[in-house]
């Protein structure tokens, strides 16, 4: 890793989940950064980086912005589609001493052919998700134009990072504070299968400075990561991760993952337990830590947890309405059946 004070450094999309540690980590080693987004959280961003409100969709506003930066390196973080894909190639190519492209580990496919999976074992079909499946294609369509002088790429796949703002439950990606409310007010938590089922859960505080790391490192060019704590816990440890911090026993249902999945219901079929959340996930942090071997993990599990829920109490959201969500209608099916049981 080297410092280059005052070079550039172009964020696309931020602040969010992993970029604001990020961008915090590459100010204390003096790159100029800036941002372009929609501008939601700007006020958040640190006075020193410079904004740039803008859809990356459109390609003047791309233009516009590499040209009035110039940026010496980019990092992409809301790259979903094919088509986004080209269109950034088209204006960075030859331009930039560093890509960094964030994907995601769905796309090494579900169920894992290995625990824990590293980067080069066997990967298999995304067939269950739309956003994996364009994750891998972009993938494709950026390695293919791969060159360490013209277009010096580095690919990061972060594992679930859970943020003061995204946190999932085992059937959504948007239920964010909801679980906790749920937690608190000890609402029913519907976890799938008996808890046991794997899950690589890591700190976005600590996933954002892995990918911080990378930038401006010769060794990451032309190398794919797979980022996350070197840990992993399971759905019920998941649930407890929570339920410590707010002092609470949590109050969880365990329903046979075969028996939710089997329900030919609309909301059911396109839940994230049927892409992601019924499978075994753990990942390893080896390739990672062979290059940067001194990287260390600031916060635990169990304190970024505490930082999470407490800026959820902070922001109120923690005493939101108490809504009924699909999880309950699931719940009410499944105990009316066990009631209704007999021999």
């Amino acid at each position: 890793m080297s410092d280059r004070a005052g070079d550039r450094v172009l964020f696309i999309g931020g602040p969010g989940n992993l970029s604001t540690s990020a961008i915090q980590e590459l100010l204390s080693r003096s790159y100029q950064v800036a941002v372009l987004s929609t501008g939601e959280h700007f006020s958040e961003l640190d006075p020193r980086v410079k904004q740039y409100p803008g859809n990356r969709n459109e390609l003047p506003v791309l233009q516009q912005v590499i040209e009035d930066f110039g940026p010496d390196i980019v990092l992409d973080f809301v790259l979903f589609t094919p088509e986004q894909a080209e269109r950034i190639l088209s204006i960075v190519e030859g331009k930039l001493r560093q890509f960094v492209f964030i994907s995601t580990v769905d796309v090494y496919g579900y169920p894992l052919s290995r625990l824990p999976f590293r980067e080069d074992d066997l990967w298999y079909p995304t067939t269950q998700s739309a956003y994996a499946e364009n994750k891998r294609q972009c993938e494709a369509i950026l390695r293919a134009h791969y060159h360490p002088a013209r277009f010096p790429l580095t690919i990061v796949r972060p594992a679930y990072s859970f943020g003061p703002r995204f946190i999932l439950s085992f059937m959504s990606r948007d239920q964010g504070p909801a679980m906790l409310r749920r937690l608190k007010t000890g609402r029913p938590i519907l976890v799938p299968g008996d808890g046991t089922t794997l899950m690589h859960v890591s700190s976005a505080m600590n996933t954002g400075k892995m990918i911080a790391t990378l930038v401006d490192a010769s060794r990451a060019i032309g190398k794919d990561y797979t980022c996350g704590h070197p840990v992993f816990t399971t759905h019920a440890g998941y649930i407890r991760l929570f339920a410590h911090v707010l002092g609470v026993e949590p109050n969880i249902v365990y329903i046979p993952t075969e028996i939710i999945t089997a329900v030919d219901h609309p909301e059911i079929c396109r839940c994230l337990l049927h892409a992601l959340t019924r499978f075994n996930v753990a990942f390893s942090i080896d390739r990672f830590l062979r290059d940067f071997p001194v990287f260390q993990w600031e916060v635990t599990l169990d304190n970024w947890a505490r930082q999470v829920v407490e800026w959820n109490k902070q922001q109120g959201l923690l005493n939101g309405p108490d809504e009924e969500i699909l999880d309950d209608r699931i719940i009410r099916a499944w105990e009316a059946q066990i009631e209704g049981f007999k021999i």
